[in-house]
């Protein structure tokens, strides 16, 4: 689930031909063309990260250079 927040308690957008509203400066969602659209509102921020398919690896310590 996508969650957004925006700086305007009642921001509404259309999606689709319908129009969606945020509540108290928040909205959820799960539908593609709701996320690709909130993304582009220049007002809007994403407040949960987007799931990522593969976890981040922990990087190898960098080996010393041994100077002689």
């Amino acid at each position: 689930m996508a969650k957004f927040t925006s700086r305007f308690p009642e921001l509404g957008f259309y999606c689709c031909d319908e129009f969606h509203r945020f509540h108290n400066g928040e909205f959820s969602t799960e539908k593609e063309c709701e996320i690709k659209v909130l993304e582009t509102l220049a007002d809007v921020v994403r407040v949960d990260e987007p799931k990522s398919e593969e976890a981040p690896k922990p990087k190898a310590p960098a080996k010393k250079s041994s100077s002689k």
